[in-house]
């Protein structure tokens, strides 16, 4: 399992690369444009659309699974933060399996859409410049999907209690028994 949870860290780390790069060429090809426009009266040609439609896809959808590895998502505990910390780390971790539920859902009718979108050669106009933008909805179910692995990975350790190689974020329990530990060692 340990060398497993490796190489889903290697890729989940991938994906957050991919979109720290998204963001840097989102920034340089943005300020590029501008500078084009005001500078020179030229703009770069379907900025908007391709801002809208592949770097902004990429860094919201793609590094979905990071998000996840560090505990980053939002949650809401407004009951569950009552409860002992040990039935908060049980009904977290079967939280897992209603989340890859979902996110399997998800893939599958993203990968559906974009298998649409290929099919019929989808494609944006803007300044007269045809942009295709069927490859972009690839990104969606990719990233989705990388989060299905991840959950699963997760829900698997929580059933087995074997070690983790992902190298995440500590959940609720683990957390709760290291500061159980540190107060004891104090007292």
């Amino acid at each position: 399992m340990f060398v497993i949870g490796r190489l889903l860290a290697k890729s989940v780390d991938g994906t957050l690369i991919v979109g720290l790069i998204a963001v840097a060429l989102m920034m340089l090809h943005i300020a590029i444009d501008v500078a084009g426009k005001f500078l020179l009266n030229e703009p770069i040609p379907a900025t908007i659309a391709l801002v809208s439609n592949y770097y902004m896809v990429v860094v919201a959808f793609l590094p979905i699974a990071y998000a996840e590895t560090r505990n980053s998502h939002i949650t809401v505990e407004v009951l569950t933060e009552m409860f002992p910390h040990r039935v908060q780390y049980h009904l977290y971790s079967w939280s897992y399996l209603l989340s890859i539920m979902v996110y399997s859902l998800l893939t599958y009718r993203m990968w559906w859409e974009a298998d649409r979108a290929h099919t019929n050669g989808t494609f944006i106009m803007e300044q007269s410049t045809k942009l295709l933008t069927w490859p972009s909805y690839y990104l969606l179910p990719l990233g989705c999907g990388l989060m299905v692995l991840v959950l699963t990975y997760r829900f698997i350790l929580y059933l087995t209690g074997a070690r983790s190689g992902m190298g995440e974020v500590p959940t609720m329990q683990k957390a709760a028994e290291v500061a159980a530990s540190t107060e004891a060692g104090q007292a």
